[in-house]
């Protein structure tokens, strides 16, 4: 089934539903966006630009020295909405010829310690045509294209499917170079006005990352994998004469790093000692049954989404093989096995790697499952696999699209995948009605705090401080916010000699309180706090002169109360 598409809407659950939240594409830039001119004292300040992927009750955005790995400046910027996030910064703590990067912390509720929770929905038909098969995203901290997911679109058909490699941001908007569409212009392939990569007829079929962020992926009709380098770079071919290559695993890295295929009832191993080509492909497994995706473990086993036909309810299982003795393996070695009830079809494989990267202990794999029929109530949607390390694995559904409000409901497609995010939430695409869920997971803990960091650092070539700099304050600060006059948000920093408790109360001109904005104990150095100009009742105040007062109260100095008055002008 293929569904046409253009509107994309983002439904969020009530406030009960929460995620595990995260900043991704952190980057310091001048406040209209531009590369940062690394100059404070012209007056034209820096931004920290980010993106969330959900709401956060709280985040807090560090300036860290590169040299020392200290932060220079602490901003608490609050509550924040889900996309597209900044907050300025005047270069207080700033040092001439110092490199910074910016480090964000959200802060989150979580929902349940035993549910899985779609906290987002995004409905995608009609009119902007996209068509997906695999999905992964970038889950390396310290890289430029950490948090955008990837998917591969195929059937060029209609123009506006625009076959080549889709890039979403972590909250599921378009993150295409293509005006209003997530193709990355690049992949376009050459049954498109101006497309030149020969992916096939159904091709791109699957995609991957590696651990270096490089994309990875599989033309199922030419026989080809591809290799991107960079977003930027064009797709360029490091294997070919490949039967039907589908699913697509990346594992190790360096001479180590190898490519795991599934190509029809078989499984290949391509050994890369050089960056480019394949030196080398193997047959590691003969399953007999069509091989719709695979994965590898943290130990280097094989897992396999098993079909008995490449289209429909054809059923089969996920199974775990180990590669350690004689391959190829057949499915008489299958170390487990685990189906999914009558007809129930396995179809995407995504694995949520625990801390320790040498056990699979710790690891759950999900996995997408087509039932046998649109009214298999019991298979249809997304699974969780645990104790993967055993012989008897741990299997359970714990999402169900047709349940979720707004989806059009049914079987899960054919080519439905899914990925985890950094943050540990399944994205799930689902592509016969092209609905996309971002599903967060279980936790222990009543709130979580989650810290990213910006891509490389950026000097600072003329600190506002000439004069100032690396001197520690020897009395409690409130500085000017600014902007000032602003609209809608301005930064209040203040500078503390140690330790104490610091209360901001924001003040009308008849002395009412307006905003309770911070009450929090800190840490000697320079500090921030963002006023987005809402009232304690959590609505926005009216245009006018402001008052915001630091009460600071430490063991070994007496109570200080600064005032100083602002301006928000609408």
């Amino acid at each position: 089934m293929k569904i046409k598409i253009i509107l994309i809407v983002i439904l969020f659950l009530p406030s009960l539903i929460f995620c595990d939240t995260f900043a991704s594409r952190i980057k310091i830039t001048n406040p209209n966006g531009s590369i940062f001119d690394g100059n404070f004292k012209d007056g034209t300040l820096a931004a920290i630009n980010y993106i969330l992927n959900d709401t956060a009750d709280n985040v807090i955005i560090k300036i860290v020295d590169e040299a020392t790995n200290s932060a220079v400046v602490t901003i608490n910027a609050g509550k924040q909405i889900p996309g597209k996030n900044n907050i300025i910064w005047d270069g207080t703590g700033s040092v001439t010829n110092k490199k910074y990067f910016a480090q964000v912390t959200t802060n989150r509720k979580t929902y349940s310690s035993t549910k899985y929770s779609c906290f987002s929905f995004v409905k995608t038909y009609e009119t902007k045509a996209i068509y997906t098969r695999g999905v992964d995203a970038n889950k390396i901290l310290n890289h430029p294209s950490f948090g955008y997911i990837y998917a591969a679109n195929s059937d060029a058909s209609d123009e506006r499917l625009k076959t080549g490699i889709l890039r979403f941001n972590s909250d599921i908007t378009y993150a295409g170079s293509d005006t209003d569409h997530p193709i990355l212009l690049n992949t376009l392939g050459n049954a498109n006005i101006g497309g030149t990569i020969d992916w096939g007829s159904t091709a791109p079929w699957y995609s991957t990352l590696d651990n270096a962020g490089r994309i990875f992926a599989t033309s199922n009709s030419g026989g080809k994998i591809f290799k991107m380098s960079t977003d930027t770079s064009t797709p360029k071919v490091v294997a070919k004469n490949i039967s039907q290559p589908r699913g697509i695993a990346a594992f190790g890295a360096g001479n180590n790093f190898r490519l795991f295929i599934a190509a029809d009832t078989i499984v290949l191993r391509a050994q890369f000692v050089g960056d480019d080509t394949a030196t080398s492909i193997d047959t590691i497994a003969k399953l007999s049954n069509y091989v719709r995706d695979v994965i590898i473990d943290d130990e280097g086993n094989l897992i396999a989404a098993l079909r008995a036909g490449v289209t429909g309810g054809a059923g089969i299982a996920v199974e775990k093989y180990s590669l350690s003795g004689q391959l190829p393996v057949r499915r008489i070695n299958a170390v487990w096995s685990v189906s999914f009830g009558t007809g129930g079809s396995p179809i995407g494989l995504a694995l949520k790697r625990g801390s320790n990267l040498s056990s699979a202990d710790d690891d759950t794999l999900y996995v997408s499952v087509r039932g046998a029929s649109g009214t298999d109530t019991l298979n249809i949607g997304v699974h969780e696999i645990t104790s993967l390390n055993g012989f008897f694995p741990e299997a359970k559904l714990i999402f169900k699209p047709a349940l979720f409000p707004g989806s059009i409901g049914g079987n899960i497609s054919t080519n439905a995948d899914l990925t985890v995010d950094y943050a540990g939430n399944i994205i799930l695409f689902e592509n016969g009605n092209e609905e996309i869920f971002s599903i967060a997971p279980p936790n222990s803990t009543s709130t979580r705090a989650i810290t990213t960091r910006s891509y490389g650092s950026v000097t600072v070539n003329i600190s506002s401080n000439i004069g100032k700099e690396n001197i520690v304050p020897t009395k409690f600060v409130l500085h000017q916010n600014f902007p000032n006059p602003f609209n809608p948000t301005t930064t209040i920093n203040f500078s503390s000699i140690n330790s104490a408790k610091v209360k901001i109360i924001i003040y009308d001109v008849l002395g009412n309180e307006v905003c309770k904005l911070y009450d929090s104990e800190i840490s000697e150095g320079n500090h921030s706090v963002v006023w987005n100009g809402k009232g304690n009742n959590n609505e926005s105040v009216s245009s006018g002169i402001y008052f915001y007062n630091l009460i600071a109260n430490s063991k070994s100095n007496t109570p200080v109360t600064i005032s100083k008055s602002m301006i928000l002008m609408k």
